[in-house]
């Protein structure tokens, strides 16, 4: 399962909040392209990938970053390694930026090419897969007025955090625009798929996480 939300809407407290029960969940992230162990991965995914993105290329479109062509490849396999991994344990394993902050990521972000007509087959194949990994997504927010605050009032720093409300509240609603697109998709493609939706201005983390323990439980 995924945990997803705009900045601020309290993803990261969520996830530490529930590493207290790794008896029967473990929390993971995507695989790390600056770890020597994690090489594998990459080399063989990549070389898989570059002849789909060479097919989708156009010249008057910018090539992808060396960040953008690992998250593709993190896309384009941690799927199979997930489902792996999910048989090797019988853990609920839980993601904090999965497969849908990577695709809202590079559908927002990514290079000109990959917003034409012509990459749908490409995008299509990956709801496909993904719907077919992910079985529950957890999806936090907040008013635009509560993420504006957290955002400006945390120690991280965030691209928007000194922009105007207006620009931020635009970066917000673009990304709960993708995160409802993405979503359509992957039910689309599994039907048993779990959409959990939680107000961290309503919510305490805990309420939160006692909510979705019992779903696991149930």
């Amino acid at each position: 399962m995924e945990i997803v939300g705009p900045a601020g809407a309290g993803k990261t407290t969520l996830y530490q909040a529930l590493d207290c029960y790794t008896d029967f969940i473990r929390l993971e992230n995507f695989p790390d392209v600056r770890k020597a162990a994690d090489a594998p991965f990459f080399i063989l995914n990549g070389i898989q990938l570059i002849p789909s993105l060479l097919h989708l290329y156009r010249s008057n479109s910018r090539q992808l970053t060396r960040r953008e062509f690992a998250w593709m490849s993190i896309l384009n396999g941690w799927s199979d390694l997930l489902r792996r991994e999910s048989n090797d344990d019988k853990k609920v394993i839980i993601l904090d930026q999965g497969p849908v902050y990577l695709l809202a990521e590079m559908r927002l972000f990514g290079p000109e090419y990959l917003r034409q007509n012509t990459a749908q087959p490409f995008w299509q194949s990956l709801y496909e897969s993904w719907g077919a990994t992910l079985d529950m997504v957890v999806c936090l927010d907040a008013t635009n007025d509560v993420l504006l605050n957290r955002i400006r009032n945390r120690r991280q720093e965030h691209t928007v955090k000194n922009q105007p409300p207006m620009v931020v509240f635009e970066f917000l609603d673009s990304y709960r625009t993708e995160y409802e697109f993405l979503l359509s998709r992957l039910t689309a493609k599994k039907a048993g798929l779990k959409v959990l939706q939680f107000d961290t201005e309503q919510q305490r983390p805990q309420d939160i996480v006692n909510q979705f323990i019992s779903e696991l439980s149930g």
